[in-house]
Protein backbone atom coordinates (compact mmCIF):
# COMPACT_ATOMS: atom_id res chain seq x y z
CA UNK A 1 0.00 0.00 0.00
CA UNK A 2 2.57 2.43 1.06
CA UNK A 3 4.71 1.99 -2.27
CA UNK A 4 1.65 2.54 -4.55
CA UNK A 5 0.94 5.82 -2.82
CA UNK A 6 4.45 6.74 -3.53
CA UNK A 7 3.92 5.51 -6.83
CA UNK A 8 0.78 7.69 -7.51
CA UNK A 9 2.45 11.02 -6.18
CA UNK A 10 5.31 10.05 -8.49
CA UNK A 11 3.07 9.42 -11.01
CA UNK A 12 1.34 12.95 -10.51
CA UNK A 13 4.34 14.91 -9.86
CA UNK A 14 5.38 13.43 -13.11
CA UNK A 15 2.51 14.22 -15.37
CA UNK A 16 3.36 17.89 -13.94
CA UNK A 17 6.23 19.29 -13.53
CA UNK A 18 9.07 16.28 -13.69
CA UNK A 19 8.46 15.14 -16.61
CA UNK A 20 9.38 18.54 -18.22
CA UNK A 21 12.78 18.40 -15.52
CA UNK A 22 13.34 15.01 -17.47
CA UNK A 23 13.37 15.93 -20.52
CA UNK A 24 15.16 18.91 -20.70
CA UNK A 25 18.17 16.56 -18.79
CA UNK A 26 18.03 13.79 -21.56
CA UNK A 27 17.89 16.49 -24.44
CA UNK A 28 20.74 18.44 -22.67
CA UNK A 29 23.08 14.98 -22.53
CA UNK A 30 21.73 13.89 -26.26
CA UNK A 31 24.54 15.29 -28.39
CA UNK A 32 26.89 13.30 -26.58
CA UNK A 33 25.16 9.83 -26.98
CA UNK A 34 24.83 10.54 -30.42
CA UNK A 35 27.26 9.55 -33.37
CA UNK A 36 27.37 13.15 -34.41
CA UNK A 37 26.06 16.11 -33.08
CA UNK A 38 24.42 16.88 -36.57
CA UNK A 39 22.00 14.60 -36.27
CA UNK A 40 20.64 15.18 -32.70
CA UNK A 41 20.14 18.48 -34.57
CA UNK A 42 17.58 16.78 -36.91
CA UNK A 43 16.34 14.77 -33.98
CA UNK A 44 15.37 18.03 -31.78
CA UNK A 45 14.03 19.81 -35.27
CA UNK A 46 11.91 17.23 -36.03
CA UNK A 47 10.47 16.67 -32.72
CA UNK A 48 9.28 20.30 -32.64
CA UNK A 49 7.51 19.90 -36.01
CA UNK A 50 5.91 16.71 -34.97
CA UNK A 51 5.21 18.39 -31.27
CA UNK A 52 2.80 21.07 -33.32
CA UNK A 53 1.45 18.67 -35.37
CA UNK A 54 0.43 16.70 -32.56
CA UNK A 55 -1.76 19.80 -30.99
CA UNK A 56 -3.71 19.51 -34.51
CA UNK A 57 -4.08 16.06 -34.55
CA UNK A 58 -3.83 14.44 -31.01
CA UNK A 59 -5.36 17.20 -29.51
CA UNK A 60 -8.34 18.58 -32.06
CA UNK A 61 -8.52 15.46 -34.20
CA UNK A 62 -7.74 17.76 -37.44
CA UNK A 63 -5.47 15.48 -39.77
CA UNK A 64 -4.06 17.15 -42.83
CA UNK A 65 -1.28 16.73 -45.07
CA UNK A 66 0.14 20.18 -45.72
CA UNK A 67 3.15 20.03 -42.96
CA UNK A 68 5.55 19.73 -45.63
CA UNK A 69 4.08 23.38 -47.06
CA UNK A 70 4.43 24.91 -43.97
CA UNK A 71 7.68 23.57 -42.74
CA UNK A 72 8.85 24.80 -46.13
CA UNK A 73 7.90 28.06 -46.65
CA UNK A 74 9.33 28.81 -43.32
CA UNK A 75 12.10 27.25 -44.76
CA UNK A 76 12.54 28.97 -47.62
CA UNK A 77 11.42 32.21 -46.17
CA UNK A 78 14.42 31.75 -43.92
CA UNK A 79 16.67 31.03 -46.72
CA UNK A 80 15.64 33.56 -48.90
CA UNK A 81 16.20 36.60 -46.05
CA UNK A 82 19.44 35.52 -45.22
CA UNK A 83 20.62 35.59 -48.65
CA UNK A 84 18.91 39.08 -49.96
CA UNK A 85 18.15 40.82 -47.04
CA UNK A 86 19.67 40.91 -43.86
CA UNK A 87 22.11 37.87 -41.76
CA UNK A 88 20.42 39.33 -38.74
CA UNK A 89 19.83 35.27 -37.25
CA UNK A 90 16.60 36.98 -35.75
CA UNK A 91 14.92 38.73 -38.61
CA UNK A 92 15.41 35.44 -40.60
CA UNK A 93 13.38 33.40 -37.93
CA UNK A 94 10.97 35.74 -37.93
CA UNK A 95 10.22 36.04 -41.51
CA UNK A 96 10.46 32.65 -41.20
CA UNK A 97 7.79 32.01 -38.79
CA UNK A 98 5.53 34.99 -39.96
CA UNK A 99 4.98 33.32 -43.52
CA UNK A 100 4.71 30.12 -42.31
CA UNK A 101 2.08 31.21 -39.98
CA UNK A 102 0.46 33.40 -42.58
CA UNK A 103 0.19 30.27 -45.06
CA UNK A 104 -1.04 27.77 -41.98
CA UNK A 105 -4.37 30.89 -41.35
CA UNK A 106 -4.66 30.26 -45.36
CA UNK A 107 -5.00 26.72 -45.53
CA UNK A 108 -6.94 26.06 -42.20
CA UNK A 109 -9.56 29.14 -43.18
CA UNK A 110 -10.13 27.35 -46.36
CA UNK A 111 -9.59 23.76 -45.45
CA UNK A 112 -11.89 23.94 -42.11
CA UNK A 113 -14.98 24.98 -44.74
CA UNK A 114 -15.17 21.14 -45.37
CA UNK A 115 -14.83 18.05 -42.64
CA UNK A 116 -12.97 14.72 -42.59
CA UNK A 117 -11.59 12.94 -45.63
CA UNK A 118 -12.49 16.94 -48.36
CA UNK A 119 -10.41 18.60 -45.63
CA UNK A 120 -7.47 16.63 -45.62
CA UNK A 121 -7.72 16.16 -49.78
CA UNK A 122 -7.42 20.20 -49.58
CA UNK A 123 -4.56 20.60 -47.39
CA UNK A 124 -3.15 17.98 -50.07
CA UNK A 125 -3.90 19.76 -52.67
CA UNK A 126 -2.20 23.17 -50.93
CA UNK A 127 1.06 20.92 -50.20
CA UNK A 128 1.21 20.06 -54.66
CA UNK A 129 0.34 24.10 -54.94
CA UNK A 130 3.05 25.05 -52.66
CA UNK A 131 5.44 22.50 -53.93
CA UNK A 132 4.74 23.39 -57.88
CA UNK A 133 5.23 27.22 -56.92
CA UNK A 134 8.70 26.11 -55.51
CA UNK A 135 9.40 24.01 -58.27
CA UNK A 136 8.43 26.63 -61.55
CA UNK A 137 9.87 29.40 -59.50
CA UNK A 138 13.19 29.03 -60.20
CA UNK A 139 14.45 32.81 -60.10
CA UNK A 140 13.42 33.18 -56.45
CA UNK A 141 13.62 29.36 -55.07
CA UNK A 142 16.13 27.67 -57.26
CA UNK A 143 13.71 25.31 -58.73
CA UNK A 144 15.22 21.43 -59.05
CA UNK A 145 18.53 22.64 -58.05
CA UNK A 146 17.36 24.45 -55.01
CA UNK A 147 19.37 27.49 -52.97
CA UNK A 148 22.83 26.80 -51.80
CA UNK A 149 25.71 29.13 -49.51
CA UNK A 150 22.83 29.63 -47.13
CA UNK A 151 24.48 31.28 -43.93
CA UNK A 152 24.13 30.59 -40.71
CA UNK A 153 24.93 33.48 -38.96
CA UNK A 154 26.56 33.73 -35.01
CA UNK A 155 24.61 34.86 -32.14
CA UNK A 156 24.88 38.59 -31.53
CA UNK A 157 23.56 40.87 -29.63
CA UNK A 158 26.02 43.88 -29.88
CA UNK A 159 27.36 44.88 -26.19
CA UNK A 160 25.84 41.64 -24.46
CA UNK A 161 26.52 38.59 -26.21
CA UNK A 162 28.55 36.82 -28.77
CA UNK A 163 27.78 33.30 -29.26
CA UNK A 164 29.55 31.32 -32.81
CA UNK A 165 26.93 29.00 -34.09
CA UNK A 166 29.02 27.01 -36.52
CA UNK A 167 29.95 24.60 -34.26
CA UNK A 168 27.54 22.25 -34.51
CA UNK A 169 27.37 21.30 -30.49
CA UNK A 170 26.93 25.30 -30.05
CA UNK A 171 24.00 25.58 -32.77
CA UNK A 172 22.24 22.44 -31.17
CA UNK A 173 22.02 24.17 -27.87
CA UNK A 174 20.58 27.11 -29.68
CA UNK A 175 18.03 24.87 -30.96
CA UNK A 176 17.32 23.51 -27.75
CA UNK A 177 16.70 26.82 -26.07
CA UNK A 178 13.54 27.15 -29.19
CA UNK A 179 12.52 24.02 -28.41
CA UNK A 180 12.04 23.94 -24.96
CA UNK A 181 10.16 27.55 -25.04
CA UNK A 182 7.93 26.22 -27.42
CA UNK A 183 7.05 22.96 -25.96
CA UNK A 184 6.79 24.87 -22.64
CA UNK A 185 4.19 27.09 -24.63
CA UNK A 186 2.38 24.45 -26.57
CA UNK A 187 1.98 21.83 -23.33
CA UNK A 188 0.49 25.35 -21.43
CA UNK A 189 -1.25 25.50 -24.09
CA UNK A 190 -3.25 22.29 -23.76
CA UNK A 191 -3.69 22.31 -20.46
CA UNK A 192 -5.36 25.57 -20.70
CA UNK A 193 -9.35 26.45 -21.01
CA UNK A 194 -8.70 27.01 -24.90
CA UNK A 195 -6.72 23.30 -25.12
CA UNK A 196 -9.90 21.73 -22.91
CA UNK A 197 -12.53 23.08 -25.75
CA UNK A 198 -9.76 21.74 -28.72
CA UNK A 199 -10.22 18.78 -26.92
CA UNK A 200 -14.00 19.07 -26.77
CA UNK A 201 -13.73 19.55 -30.31
CA UNK A 202 -11.54 16.73 -30.75
CA UNK A 203 -14.14 14.40 -28.63
CA UNK A 204 -17.63 15.79 -29.98
CA UNK A 205 -17.35 18.51 -32.80
CA UNK A 206 -21.30 18.62 -32.82
CA UNK A 207 -22.16 19.51 -28.94
CA UNK A 208 -19.29 21.77 -28.95
CA UNK A 209 -21.06 23.81 -31.74
CA UNK A 210 -24.62 23.21 -29.97
CA UNK A 211 -23.53 24.72 -26.83
CA UNK A 212 -22.05 27.81 -28.87
CA UNK A 213 -18.65 27.08 -29.68
CA UNK A 214 -17.48 28.38 -33.26
CA UNK A 215 -15.28 25.35 -33.97
CA UNK A 216 -14.13 26.11 -37.19
CA UNK A 217 -12.44 29.55 -35.49
CA UNK A 218 -10.85 27.15 -33.11
CA UNK A 219 -9.59 25.50 -36.21
CA UNK A 220 -7.99 27.62 -37.99
CA UNK A 221 -6.23 29.13 -34.77
CA UNK A 222 -4.96 25.98 -33.94
CA UNK A 223 -3.52 25.53 -37.60
CA UNK A 224 -1.93 29.21 -37.22
CA UNK A 225 -0.35 27.99 -33.61
CA UNK A 226 0.90 24.53 -35.20
CA UNK A 227 2.33 26.79 -38.37
CA UNK A 228 4.03 28.70 -36.35
CA UNK A 229 6.23 26.18 -34.76
CA UNK A 230 6.55 24.37 -37.91
CA UNK A 231 7.88 27.31 -39.33
CA UNK A 232 10.44 27.81 -36.45
CA UNK A 233 11.53 24.50 -37.41
CA UNK A 234 11.67 24.89 -40.74
CA UNK A 235 13.70 28.09 -39.88
CA UNK A 236 16.24 26.38 -37.47
CA UNK A 237 16.67 23.52 -40.25
CA UNK A 238 17.88 25.31 -43.43
CA UNK A 239 20.50 26.76 -41.13
CA UNK A 240 21.51 23.74 -40.14
CA UNK A 241 21.74 22.01 -43.67
CA UNK A 242 22.68 25.39 -45.52
CA UNK A 243 21.02 24.06 -48.31
CA UNK A 244 16.94 24.74 -49.28
CA UNK A 245 15.72 22.31 -51.95
CA UNK A 246 11.86 21.62 -53.22
CA UNK A 247 12.31 17.97 -51.16
CA UNK A 248 11.85 19.82 -47.82
CA UNK A 249 8.37 21.48 -49.74
CA UNK A 250 7.64 17.39 -50.94
CA UNK A 251 4.50 14.96 -49.40
CA UNK A 252 6.78 12.63 -48.46
CA UNK A 253 7.91 15.09 -45.52
CA UNK A 254 4.19 15.14 -44.50
CA UNK A 255 4.40 11.74 -44.48
CA UNK A 256 7.05 11.12 -42.67
CA UNK A 257 5.88 13.40 -39.50
CA UNK A 258 2.65 11.73 -39.45
CA UNK A 259 4.42 8.68 -38.97
CA UNK A 260 6.43 10.01 -36.20
CA UNK A 261 3.14 11.26 -34.35
CA UNK A 262 1.99 7.38 -34.60
CA UNK A 263 4.80 5.49 -33.41
CA UNK A 264 5.51 8.03 -30.43
CA UNK A 265 1.79 8.46 -29.05
CA UNK A 266 -1.08 11.16 -30.21
CA UNK A 267 -1.90 13.29 -27.56
CA UNK A 268 0.39 13.25 -25.56
CA UNK A 269 3.35 15.92 -26.50
CA UNK A 270 6.29 13.42 -25.39
CA UNK A 271 4.84 10.51 -27.84
CA UNK A 272 5.73 12.25 -31.03
CA UNK A 273 9.27 13.59 -29.57
CA UNK A 274 9.81 9.83 -28.77
CA UNK A 275 8.36 8.78 -32.44
CA UNK A 276 10.97 11.51 -33.83
CA UNK A 277 13.59 10.43 -32.32
CA UNK A 278 13.30 7.21 -33.33
CA UNK A 279 12.48 7.74 -36.68
CA UNK A 280 15.25 9.86 -37.53
CA UNK A 281 17.86 7.58 -35.76
CA UNK A 282 16.20 4.63 -37.80
CA UNK A 283 16.52 6.31 -41.00
CA UNK A 284 20.28 7.85 -40.50
CA UNK A 285 21.12 3.69 -39.80
CA UNK A 286 18.83 1.95 -42.03
CA UNK A 287 19.56 4.57 -45.12
CA UNK A 288 23.35 3.28 -44.60
CA UNK A 289 22.64 -0.35 -45.49
CA UNK A 290 19.25 -0.20 -47.40
CA UNK A 291 17.92 2.12 -50.39
CA UNK A 292 14.45 0.55 -49.27
CA UNK A 293 14.71 1.72 -45.92
CA UNK A 294 11.33 3.07 -45.68
CA UNK A 295 9.63 -0.13 -45.95
CA UNK A 296 11.01 -0.98 -42.49
CA UNK A 297 9.55 2.16 -40.97
CA UNK A 298 6.20 1.44 -43.22
CA UNK A 299 5.64 -1.83 -41.13
CA UNK A 300 6.61 -0.52 -37.76
CA UNK A 301 4.08 2.52 -38.45
CA UNK A 302 1.28 -0.38 -39.62
CA UNK A 303 2.05 -2.84 -36.28
CA UNK A 304 1.63 0.31 -34.03
CA UNK A 305 -1.62 0.92 -35.99
CA UNK A 306 -3.09 -2.07 -35.52
CA UNK A 307 -1.73 -3.33 -32.02
CA UNK A 308 -0.93 -0.72 -30.63
CA UNK A 309 -2.79 2.75 -31.42
CA UNK A 310 -1.46 4.72 -28.53
CA UNK A 311 2.04 4.57 -29.92
CA UNK A 312 5.31 4.08 -27.83
CA UNK A 313 4.50 6.43 -24.94
CA UNK A 314 1.09 4.94 -24.24
CA UNK A 315 2.49 1.83 -24.41
CA UNK A 316 5.20 2.70 -21.92
CA UNK A 317 2.86 4.14 -19.35
CA UNK A 318 0.51 1.24 -19.09
CA UNK A 319 3.58 -0.72 -18.70
CA UNK A 320 5.00 0.96 -16.07
CA UNK A 321 1.46 0.83 -14.45
CA UNK A 322 0.94 -3.05 -14.45
CA UNK A 323 4.88 -3.19 -13.14
CA UNK A 324 4.00 -1.43 -9.78
CA UNK A 325 0.12 -2.67 -10.22
CA UNK A 326 -1.37 -0.13 -9.26
CA UNK A 327 -3.77 2.33 -10.62
CA UNK A 328 -3.08 6.06 -10.32
CA UNK A 329 -5.77 8.53 -9.96
CA UNK A 330 -7.40 9.67 -13.24
CA UNK A 331 -6.77 12.99 -14.15
CA UNK A 332 -9.25 14.45 -16.97
CA UNK A 333 -7.37 15.06 -19.75
CA UNK A 334 -10.14 16.09 -22.31
CA UNK A 335 -12.92 18.07 -22.23
CA UNK A 336 -16.58 16.87 -21.13
CA UNK A 337 -19.62 17.83 -22.40
CA UNK A 338 -22.36 17.70 -19.97
CA UNK A 339 -25.95 19.40 -20.44
CA UNK A 340 -25.03 22.94 -22.31
CA UNK A 341 -21.63 23.71 -20.87
CA UNK A 342 -18.29 22.68 -21.49
CA UNK A 343 -16.50 21.01 -18.40
CA UNK A 344 -13.20 22.38 -17.94
CA UNK A 345 -10.42 19.90 -16.15
CA UNK A 346 -6.96 22.10 -14.88
CA UNK A 347 -4.49 19.44 -15.62
CA UNK A 348 -1.24 19.18 -14.69
CA UNK A 349 1.56 22.30 -14.21
CA UNK A 350 4.57 22.64 -16.55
Amino acid sequence: MLVRKRFEKLYILFEGYLSTVILTGILIILPFTLPYTALANEVLIFSLVAVSFDLCLGYTGIMMFCQAAIWGTGLYATALTLLHFTQNIFAAIFFGVLSATILAVIVGAIATKRAHTYMVLITMAFSELIYFIAYQWDDVTGGSDGLTGIPRPNLEIPGIISIDLQAQLNYYFFILFFFLLSFIIIKRITISPFGRILQGIRENEARAQSIGYNTRIYKIVVFGIAGMFMGLSGSLYVMLVRYAHISNVGIDISGNIIMMELIGGMGTLFGPILGAFLFTITADIASAYWDRWLIILGVICIVFVLFARGGIWVLMRDLGKRFFNVHPPQRKTTATFYGDKLEKSTGGQI
